[in-house]
């Protein structure tokens, strides 16, 4: 094992699939992690750009920024034993796909990410993040609930 993507959110089933991830560079100690995080673009609403009541674009993404940093300074607290073989990515786009890129860009031979298990209408309707990373990645995914 060589290296690791982890995509994490903050979510509590994200910070589990980091526990995983741990676990793995304890037993693996030239593996690398990839701590991946993804921003969503956002869409301004239409009284984003006349200026009423809503938050500009600048807004929500000084504030995604804010968010990131959090995360990434969160991410080499509970990975301090392993910091020298943790990498931080902050990366814009749809999820799955940049997870998948992300693996890919560096190799990775597995991807560990959480699922909040949705199963039903809210699935349908939320989507899955870790569904679509593994009928797109050609790597390993291990999912984490």
């Amino acid at each position: 094992m060589r290296t690791i993507v982890w995509a994490v959110d903050g979510s509590e089933c994200s910070w589990r699939a980091g526990e995983w991830a741990a676990q793995m560079l304890g037993k693996w100690p030239e593996a690398e992690l990839v701590a991946v995080y993804v921003h969503v673009p956002t869409v301004p609403a239409a009284d984003a750009w006349t200026g009423i009541g809503l938050p500009t674009v600048m807004d929500v993404e000084a504030q995604e920024s804010a968010i990131g940093r959090e995360l990434r300074e969160k991410v080499f607290e509970r990975f301090q034993p392993y910091a020298a073989r943790v990498v931080f990515r902050e990366e814009y786009g749809a999820p799955a796909d940049v997870i998948v890129d992300a693996a890919e860009a560096v190799d990775a031979d597995l991807i560990v990410i959480g699922t909040h298990g949705r199963k039903g209408l809210d699935r349908v309707l939320m989507g899955s993040v870790s569904t679509a990373v593994m009928h797109r990645a050609r790597q390993a995914v291990w999912v984490v609930r």
